[in-house]
């Protein structure tokens, strides 16, 4: 595995992007539309739909103004596309004002033409807003649509989808060194549970494994690994595709896989991972391997438990409440195969943590705590079980 990381580290070069550190990981929501050659960092609060050629991000209720939505088109022109547009939206709308002609703006880091229109649906005001990205033979057309006299508006929901917005394969690369590259990169979801993580140590395979968590009906959870072919992985200025993976078993899941790839930044990497249709497992979100998910560095210790790779925090130490909470559920998932989703962490006259790991549980309309675990720890994670008595080590 020094090998691999040389290889990615020096002989080939792979790169961390800068320009993009500050956005790249400003949320949990991603969406790239891999046909469009667009990553979307999605606002939180709102729902992102793909409706055939066209992508809605809507502000309040789906289906409904206001919303953002994408549509690329393949021109070259980006004023010769707008005048052509303006006459079209002439020919739908009778009522067509132009409130801005085409104006070149900067939003974010890209060159823009923006054109705003108003004319009336069901009686009602509609402020339309159109920005235009030129890029690689295609326009990039985002619109939002707004009534400010019912108040349906979004502030400044347009300006920060359009600054947010990744073009695949044009950030400035800088050269990354060996030290830069973490042990491994962990994603968790929005209430705690660890999902995916992106082990570099060498601890199942000379190649890189990449950890999944999914839940089962019951609603435990289990886990499921995929190593990644370096020998056939294409390795580009600003991160790594996989073609070729198979599980610790040796079966080859590759077809599984419409699109699998790694983006490095200066504070962690994206993966997307696009699952070939059929191949995906159950109805349910969390069996559902596609998307973006922006993964954080972090160390790796060896589970005392189980014997294998356990996440732990890049630094030492010493740790914050919150910090002791959430390793605390990350420790017990990793020994036990659940993941408590209450921690509360009370801070000790002695300058120790009780950490109570629990959930509440409803039964017939009747709701109680079940414990899943006591632990008194210090600011650096050790302590004891404060139920079976054993020490404990929270972290690595």
């Amino acid at each position: 595995m020094k090998t691999i990381r040389k290889i990615l580290a020096f002989s080939l070069i792979l790169m961390l992007m800068t320009g993009l550190g500050v956005n790249a990981f400003a949320g949990d929501n991603y969406d790239t539309l891999a046909d469009w050659e667009i990553r979307i960092a999605v606002p939180d609060d709102t729902t992102a739909v793909l409706k055939g050629n066209e992508y809605y991000i809507y502000a309040q209720h789906e289906g409904s103004i206001p919303y953002v939505m994408l549509r690329p088109y393949r021109y070259d022109d980006a004023e010769a596309f707008l005048k052509e547009f303006t006459a079209y939206m002439q020919s739908q709308y009778s009522d067509l004002k132009i409130l801005t002609e085409p104006t070149e703006k900067t939003i974010g880091d890209k060159t823009c033409l923006e054109i705003d229109y108003t004319y009336k649906v069901s009686g009602y005001d509609v402020k339309d807003r159109r920005i235009v990205i030129p890029r690689s033979g295609r326009v990039y057309l985002f619109t939002s649509k707004e009534i400010e006299s019912n108040g349906m508006t979004m502030g400044s929901m347009l300006e920060d989808v359009v600054a947010d917005c990744v073009f695949l394969g044009e950030a400035e690369p800088v050269q990354q060194t060996e030290s830069g590259l973490a042990d491994a990169y962990l994603y968790c979801q929005r209430d705690g549970m660890p999902k995916y993580w992106l082990d570099f140590t060498g601890g199942i395979s000379d190649n890189p494994v990449l950890h999944c968590y999914f839940r089962s009906g019951d609603p435990t959870f289990y886990e499921s690994c995929f190593i990644l072919d370096m020998s056939t992985a294409k390795i580009t200025e600003n991160g790594l595709e996989i073609s070729r993976i198979w599980d610790e078993y040796g079966f080859d899941h590759s077809n599984w896989f419409r699109r699998l790839s790694f983006q490095f930044y200066t504070d962690g990497v994206v993966m997307t991972a696009v699952r070939d249709e059929s191949t995906l497992a159950g109805g349910a979100e969390d069996n559902i391997l596609t998307g973006d998910y922006a993964m954080y560095p972090v160390g790796v210790g060896i589970n005392t438990a189980t014997g294998r790779p356990a996440v732990r925090p890049e630094q030492s130490g010493p740790y914050s409440e919150e910090e002791l909470g959430r390793w605390a559920q990350i420790s017990y998932f990793v020994n036990y195969g659940f993941f408590p989703p209450e921690a509360e962490v009370t801070k000790n006259s002695d300058g120790s943590f009780t950490i109570h790991l629990f959930e509440i549980v409803d039964l017939d309309g009747l709701t109680h705590t079940a414990t899943s675990a006591w632990y008194v720890v210090n600011a650096y994670g050790s302590g004891r079980n404060d139920i079976t008595g054993e020490r404990i080590e929270l972290i690595g």
